[in-house]
């Protein structure tokens, strides 16, 4: 069985150094310690949300991923990613925080060890957009490899080929091409059905226990807690 919950960074300290340890650990594991969500400085920030899942069999935890809101003077990862490359990022995160608020879907991991195949990703990226709907915002970025662009694409997002060479830009080093992408998560309108299905379910139910598919096509019960009890800032 495994849970799911979200929570605002400042309020679980704890959960945070767990969290950024074991991100640390995936990262290391594939030679990408110099990425910018490779930091822990983001758990004192008001303007992060955090989504783990754990094992509750171990309660170790098994992936995560954060959302980290625009604020106008932090700049979100993918500005620190990218404005090296290119620095109109910053005048289009700016442009999507003036109309209406955004935010970045950031900081993705799941446990080699403990979490293969068993569909952790989608998990958590599912339940991130899911979650949209408790905060200030009517968009969210993120920024992903060649090999999680299929799934972006599929939950939603778009790619911004204003920024870099049509889109792409070398990150987080040469062997890597990276994109930035956007996406409205409440017209929804680019989403796959079967994942605009589970995104919406999530939204009205955000304390429900559910059982997914993992990638090997096996049942699991997932004990979903989305409630984020501190949002005011």
């Amino acid at each position: 069985m495994i849970k799911i919950r979200a929570f605002r960074a400042i309020d679980e300290p704890e959960a945070c150094l767990r969290y950024a340890n074991e991100h640390r650990k995936v990262l290391e594991g594939f030679n990408l310690s110099n990425i910018t969500t490779n930091k822990s400085d983001w758990a004192d920030d008001p303007y992060v949300f955090v989504i783990i899942a754990e094992s509750e069999k171990t309660g170790n935890l098994l992936g995560g991923i954060r959302i980290q809101i625009s604020d106008g003077q932090q700049p979100l990862p993918v500005e620190e990613a990218v404005t090296h490359f290119d620095p109109k990022i910053v005048e289009l995160v700016n442009n999507y925080r003036i109309n209406g608020g955004t935010c970045e879907l950031c900081g993705l991991w799941n446990s080699r060890e403990e979490a293969p195949q068993m569909g952790i990703t989608l998990m958590l990226v599912i339940a991130g957009i899911a979650i949209a709907n408790q905060l200030p915002i009517n968009s969210m970025f993120t920024i992903v490899a060649h090999y999680t662009l299929k799934i972006a694409l599929q939950v939603g997002y778009k790619i911004e080929r204003g920024i870099g060479n049509n889109g792409e830009f070398i990150y987080p080093n040469s062997n890597f091409v990276a994109r930035v992408l956007t996406m409205n998560p409440f017209t929804l309108d680019r989403v796959y059905q079967n994942y605009k299905t589970r995104i919406l379910y999530l939204r009205e139910n955000p304390l429900t226990d559910k059982y997914e598919l993992t990638a090997k096509g096996e049942e699991v019960l997932v004990k979903y807690n989305l409630i984020l009890p501190n949002t005011k800032f």
